[in-house]
């Protein structure tokens, strides 16, 4: 098994903020995203990325990471209480130390055999098949227990249905339409604690980053491509959405920047929250290269045309 360095990945400092860390991931996969870049091994280095900030924009997972010595491959597991496996080659006491894995994340296709390791139960698929819950020693009283699934964002749009096992049996966890990243769903009464009370299971959301689309608040935001001329003359463009397409009015003269609002069609409201609103970030795009009309064309534009972009700076 490979060691993942997720921030020479992304290209940052290991003290980055979120901040930097979202800049740098977003930067990235418009770069390497396969609909734009068609070179070979462009969908692999889109998938790294993708793993990446999956990781270091979450602050338990980044924490897990950090935790782990440089370089580590996944050696030493060692047996730890409670049904939970230790690893590293770092003890403490005469008692394995190191990362404390947990089997609730399931969903890890197509992420790396270092990803599974430390937040899917370890070793590929070794853990595939158990019941995340078997095994682990309640005392007979009421009690709380707790684990994190991963959804997407087309499933937290629009709601969706998830299977769990829990205590040998099949539940049926059903996802509101609108949840967001960090929603808590209780599940009560599915817990075998050995006492006459069963007890309640609570599952955490989190929302898989979108390679085009990100969720702030309930609020759904993406960076559209224009070109020159859309954005100079105006026009109406379709993109495709979480729900079928989207038109959107491009006003003459929009700048680099400009962030149009489409109410309504961002995260569905819930318990009587409005819904959010799409936010597009429009991206002024330059041509890399001109055909001969086309630099024709610019050039009588600059002989005829007044603007100073200029204008109006104050240097000194």
């Amino acid at each position: 098994m490979q060691y993942k360095d997720y921030y020479a990945i992304l290209g940052v400092d290991k003290n980055a903020d979120a901040k930097q860390i979202k800049e740098a991931y977003r930067k990235l996969a418009r770069k390497y995203h396969p609909d734009q870049n068609k070179e070979p091994g462009s969908a692999e280095k889109f998938k790294e990325i993708n793993e990446a900030y999956e990781v270091l924009s979450d602050p338990e997972k980044r924490a897990t990471y950090d935790s782990i010595p440089y370089g580590w491959t996944g050696q030493d597991f060692g047996q730890g209480h409670e049904g939970f496996r230790f690893a590293g080659p770092w003890t403490r006491g005469g008692r394995s130390q190191g990362i404390r894995f947990t089997f609730g994340t399931r969903d890890t296709d197509g992420f790396s055999d270092f990803f599974k390791t430390i937040f899917s139960g370890g070793l590929g698929d070794l853990f595939a098949d158990q019941d995340i819950f078997k095994g682990w020693d309640a005392e007979p009283r009421q009690a709380n227990y707790e684990t994190t699934l991963e959804i997407t964002l087309q499933e937290a749009y629009t709601g969706t249905e998830k299977k769990l096992r829990v205590n040998g049996r099949q539940i049926t966890l059903k996802v509101p339409a609108g949840a967001s990243d960090g929603l808590r769903l209780r599940v009560p009464g599915v817990m075998d604690t050995g006492g006459s009370q069963p007890a309640d299971l609570y599952v955490t959301l989190r929302v898989k980053p979108h390679p085009f689309y990100r969720i702030t608040g309930r609020d759904i935001e993406c960076d559209m491509p224009v070109s020159v001329v859309e954005a100079a003359l105006g026009t109406t463009i379709e993109f495709p959405y979480l729900k079928g397409t989207v038109k959107l009015t491009i006003p003459p003269g929009s700048q680099n920047g400009t962030v149009l609002r489409l109410r309504g069609l961002g995260l569905p409201g819930m318990k009587g929250e409005k819904p959010g609103n799409l936010l597009v970030h429009l991206d002024l795009r330059i041509p890399e290269r001109l055909t001969g009309a086309e630099k024709k064309a610019l050039q009588e534009l600059g002989r005829v045309s007044s603007f100073n972009p200029r204008q109006g700076l104050a240097f000194n």
